[in-house]
């Protein structure tokens, strides 16, 4: 019987030389090379992803609203109180907002300032939901308008019932 022995110190298809065996990676040079190309390709494109980065903000901004309405909503429901979701500073809701619950004056959600390209307009000075989960404070449709700067905009509406319906168009006036 023949037995092959494999050398064990040598991975199988390097050659033997020492030198070879170094040669394994990449060199400063290279590295620095791919480097500077990817710089130069970072800052030609980082321009073109100006108007995607807005939409994704007014997306995850509307968002927020429509599940911080949904909350209001659920907790007058659940807590038999009236809660009311309103802007941090007076007016204001690029500035953030609070869900509060009246009877307790407990704070059940705060959001952060929207983006920076992230306006509101159209929009009430606070939300108010009873303890059926309707609007106290409206007699007809609230909206909110999101507008990111560009052409995109975002419009949530609440109906007398109090549920959020959201739709990428402008508000109607």
């Amino acid at each position: 019987m023949l037995v092959m022995a494999m050398s064990p110190s040598r991975p199988i298809g390097l050659p033997r030389t020492p030198r070879a065996r170094r040669m394994r990676g990449f060199t400063l040079i290279e590295l620095m090379t791919t480097l500077g190309i990817l710089i130069i390709l970072l800052t030609i494109a980082a321009p073109q992803m100006r108007p995607l980065i807005a939409l994704v903000q007014l997306r995850a901004a509307s968002y927020d609203l429509t599940a911080d309405l949904m909350l209001a909503r659920s907790e007058a429901l659940k807590r038999a109180t009236t809660v009311s979701i309103s802007p941090r500073s007076a007016g204001s809701w690029s500035t953030g907002w609070s869900v509060t619950a009246t009877g307790v004056t407990e704070v059940l959600s705060q959001r952060n300032a929207l983006g920076s390209a992230i306006s509101a307009s159209t929009a009430p000075t606070s939300v108010t939901f009873d303890v059926s989960g309707r609007l106290a404070n409206a007699s007809g449709t609230v909206r909110f308008n999101l507008t990111d700067g560009q052409s995109n905009a975002r419009c949530i509406s609440l109906d007398p019932s109090g549920r959020p319906k959201t739709s990428t168009s402008p508000c109607p006036t």
